[in-house]
């Protein structure tokens, strides 16, 4: 084989080439291409920089993954957020098939942020059952899940109690459940369950949590609140007319982020408002352009550190702020 000489012709457009393909094309190592080409690794790193800085190399990102980093930045700095991660969907793809791929992207931000010892709050949903059955089995030593709002129920087809539960197998964590409803019939019953040491003990160690995680949940008359059995669609109704669009861990929020008060915050079993604002990384699970309300309003709460969301809702929420008013999709 014929070698390249150190000399100043080493430094033709041919030489350039040859390296710059070898390296980027053939992926061969700075090292493989000096012993190929009788060079030290030096000349080939002079070389390499030599293409870079004369445009023989280009560095190119797909415009659909440019445009999802664009958004993403913009969503971060438009409500103050730490993170935001949009997760690209197909045309194609089913309302589940859309879940699933947020999921998968929620369950790998654990994997990612979860340190040992550390305790994770989480609210239950059907979002959040979708990222707890993404989520590897990955023993977490010292770790703790608990329960952020209440998730008993009367045996309904959704049980709120498998989303802690399996989220807990998986990392090998301790698990605090709230073994109580998430919306109980007076306040009266509230403050009886809250003088329980068991509720206090577990309330108390998910407001030391390290992570809080949860979907955000909307009012139509098929949420999952409602499916649960926790509220009647007339305390749904009620909760609309007041302006209410969504809710994180069960505390509805209307289209500016305003929390809506009332009946239901004297009745729900679950870390109060303050409580969420103490919170050191509120994340956020959201998926479906049904959502966009819910979103919106979620993200001016002023809650969230953190946001996962599907990258047709993250454009609709961009094209919709600002605007006065939303319309349901």
């Amino acid at each position: 084989m014929q070698r390249l000489r150190e000399s100043p012709s080493s430094t033709t457009k041919d030489a350039l080439t040859k390296i710059t393909w070898l390296y980027h094309h053939r992926k061969l190592t700075q090292e493989q291409i000096a012993q190929e080409l009788g060079l030290s690794r030096t000349s080939i790193v002079r070389f390499l920089r030599q293409a870079a800085d004369e445009g023989l190399v280009t560095v190119s990102l797909r415009l659909d993954d440019l445009r999802r980093m664009e958004s993403s930045t913009r969503l971060a700095e438009r409500f103050g957020l730490k993170e935001a991660f949009i997760v690209p969907t197909s045309k194609a793809d089913s309302e589940a098939d859309g879940m699933r791929s947020v999921a998968r992207t929620a369950a790998l931000y654990l994997r990612n942020r979860l340190r040992p010892h550390q305790i994770l709050a989480i609210a239950w949903g059907k979002t959040m059952l979708e990222v707890a059955r993404a989520l590897d089995e990955n023993q977490m030593e010292g770790a703790v899940v608990a329960q952020s709002i209440g998730g008993l129920n009367s045996g309904e087809a959704f049980n709120p109690l498998q989303v802690t539960s399996l989220i807990g197998e998986k990392l090998h964590a301790r698990i605090y459940y709230l073994y109580v409803p998430a919306v109980v019939d007076t306040k009266e019953l509230k403050d009886i369950l809250l003088a329980n040491s068991g509720v206090r003990a577990a309330l108390d160690v998910a407001r030391q949590a390290s992570c809080f995680m949860a979907s955000i949940g909307t009012v139509e008359n098929n949420a999952t609140v409602v499916q649960t059995g926790f509220l009647d669609i007339s305390t749904l109704d009620r909760l609309k007319a007041r302006g209410a669009v969504g809710d994180i861990s069960g505390h509805y929020f209307d289209l500016h982020g305003r929390p809506v008060r009332g009946d239901i915050e004297d009745r729900i079993m679950a870390l109060s408002w303050e409580d969420l604002q103490r919170l050191e990384n509120v994340v956020a699970v959201i998926c479906g352009r049904h959502k966009l309300r819910a979103a919106l309003g979620a993200l001016r709460t002023g809650l969230l550190d953190a946001l996962i969301i599907d990258e047709p809702t993250a454009i609709a929420v961009l094209e919709s702020d600002g605007e006065k008013d939303v319309a349901a999709p």
